[in-house]
């Protein structure tokens, strides 16, 4: 091991972390890394990352044994690096060695005429860079291996209780919902979502969710009130054995009824006994806290690097 890491810490050997613009990198390559990669996830595929951003670029080290996402955009004529709503969880991925030491030398390697950098990494990445500021993010995950009655076993009583309150408002819960029911209840008056997206980022969310659906890697989850009108829904996505909520929504009338624990414990029970990890942090619900603990999540940080060199009259606009 030691011998490894000596040798990618010469110089020599760091000079190789190439910078490639969108259209440099191949393609195949970069996503045989992705799948292969022990910290692989959804959100640095290609086909993912080319519907977040038209011009993302990379950095490289060898024949793609480790590669980091950057979602570049321009703010006011000034290249910057961004963490979109939608694809958190980025940074370095690999199959191969990953130390602090590895990803703050990608760090090191981002272009300089890069001033504003805001960059989430995923949970298997550390990072010390001196030349960043360092935040913590909690995020929360559930591991769905054992069988449902064992995790259910698990729920506090609170939650226990909460099922039954949305069983006894009669709320049923569909799989298999359809995108434009998703956006329209996430658009109804007094609803609210997470994450909050804008125009731009909800039409991005429709290409996410066609991809997904059309190569079985996403579900929709849609919860309906006794009046059969839709209250609460749910987009999962799927790779690699982890499922990610990405967003999710529900109408005034769904916390009175409980329908996001329902729909939740509902998808929890239709993937037990499976070889999966389910990511929760993204949740609408006004107690998020007590839902996490209700369901027995493992709360886990990850990190944010961050850095504004721009002049002082941008700093006002970008944080």
């Amino acid at each position: 091991m030691k011998e490894n890491y000596d040798i990618f810490t010469e110089t020599s050997y760091t000079l190789e972390i190439k910078y490639l613009h969108n259209d440099e990198i191949n393609f195949v390559r970069w996503d045989n890394c992705i799948n292969t990669a022990f910290n692989g996830n959804i959100f640095a595929y290609s086909w993912y990352l080319n519907i977040l951003c038209d011009n993302w670029c990379g950095l490289i080290l060898g024949d793609y044994k480790y590669v980091m996402p950057l979602i570049h955009t321009t703010f006011f004529k000034k290249d910057i690096l961004t963490t979109p709503i939608l694809g958190e969880k980025l940074g370095v991925f690999t199959n191969e060695i990953l130390t602090e030491e590895i990803v703050n030398l990608f760090f090191e390697a981002i272009p300089s005429n890069y001033t504003f950098i805001k960059t989430m990494l995923n949970k298997y990445n550390t990072i010390s860079n001196t030349n960043f500021e360092i935040k913590q993010k909690k995020i929360f995950e559930m591991d769905l291996m054992q069988s449902y009655s064992l995790i259910s076993q698990k729920y506090t009583n609170a939650f226990q209780k909460d099922i039954q309150v949305a069983k006894s408002k009669k709320i049923t819960i569909i799989n298999g919902l359809s995108p434009n029911d998703l956006i329209n209840l996430s658009n109804k008056k007094g609803s609210r979502s997470i994450p909050n997206l804008n125009a731009d980022n909800i039409s991005r969310l429709r290409m996410i969710i066609a991809f997904s659906i059309r190569y079985n890697l996403g579900e929709i989850y849609g919860a309906y009130n006794a009046e059969n009108s839709l209250c609460a829904a749910v987009f999962f996505i799927k790779s690699k054995n982890k499922i990610y909520l990405l967003f999710n929504t529900e109408d005034k009338t769904a916390d009175f009824s409980k329908a996001m624990s329902i729909l939740i414990d509902r998808f929890i029970e239709n993937h037990s006994e499976k070889n999966l990890t389910l990511n929760l942090d993204n949740l609408v619900v006004k107690d998020a806290l007590h839902f996490f603990q209700g369901v027995g999540v493992t709360e886990y940080r990850i990190k944010t690097a961050f850095r504004n060199q721009l002049p002082l009259i941008y700093k006002l606009f970008l944080k």
